[in-house]
């Protein structure tokens, strides 16, 4: 790597370069095309070459990319993507490690740490904060196999998709309000994330999936043990490999994972 620092670098972001750092790669892109056209195409197909791509240098580069975008807290290990950048071998290095663990198989994602943050109507909600080198690894899973099961999700469905958000499901009902539609279901799921069942979700995944790596990796995910700090600063692990239920919402992999279960139910 040319230096080092935020500002150095394949990796550097000025203010000016940042929207073209984040742009998907054309390489990336007509991966993500060819695996969403053969998912329309042929809707029974599984697909069984996909953990490879996990470990690619520019997909891996490019979750980064997009996980510094977002931001957010350290995980439990309070690794920070300043320290990252500091390194002397900088991110470049940091990811070729990671790259070997994924390629060399030897990779396990460490405890989620749960904070609580407070809802605008009161009360509070757990959000995981997995660590950056987990959310770097879900980044890349999740730009492999979103393209499939966006070619199988409804086109009436608008929550944590790309490209789209509440705006464009509130045009849809203004658009159906004008078409004279007049009847409104309005259901909240309660604590949604936390209670997906692994076994039922692991087997909508596998419905178009039949890596057995990939398959591994992502249930490596769901498995991972819940960090919390109780109110005397005490630590404890919960779930982990007896877990069966839930997605940590935070996840990077999690507001699709979410989808693929729902999904079920939106076909009903």
């Amino acid at each position: 790597m040319e230096g080092s620092g935020p500002d150095s670098g394949r990796f550097g972001r000025s203010r000016g370069e940042e929207i073209g750092l984040l742009a998907t790669p054309e390489k990336i892109r007509t991966l993500q095309r060819k695996l969403y056209v053969k998912a329309k195409g042929e809707p029974d197909f599984r697909f069984y070459l996909l953990y490879d791509k996990v470990w690619r240098t520019d997909i891996l580069e490019h979750a980064y990319r997009l996980c510094r975008a977002n931001g957010g807290a350290a995980g439990v290990d309070r690794e920070t993507f300043e320290g990252i950048e500091s390194r002397e071998d900088g991110p470049e290095g940091w990811l070729g490690i990671l790259a070997t663990e994924l390629r060399e198989e030897s990779y396990r994602p460490q405890a989620v740490r749960r904070v609580m943050i407070p809802k605008p109507d009161g009360g509070e909600r757990p959000l995981g904060i997995p660590t950056i080198r987990d959310r770097v690894a879900q980044q890349t899973a999740r730009l492999v196999v979103e393209p499939i099961f966006e070619a199988d999700f409804e086109p009436n469905a608008y929550g944590y998709r790309p490209k789209r958000g509440a705006l464009d499901a509130v045009n849809e009902v203004r658009a159906a309000v004008m078409r004279g539609e007049s009847h409104v279901v309005d259901a909240d799921l309660s604590a949604y994330f936390d209670t997906i069942p692994h076994p039922e979700l692991t087997r909508s995944v596998a419905r178009r999936i039949s890596d057995r790596k990939m398959l591994r990796l992502i249930k490596m995910w769901l498995k991972a043990p819940v960090e919390e700090t109780d109110a005397e600063g005490r630590k404890t692990l919960t779930g982990g490999k007896g877990s069966k239920a839930g997605t940590p919402q935070g996840g990077v992999l999690s507001p699709l994972l979410a989808n693929i279960y729902i999904h079920r139910l939106l076909k009903t």
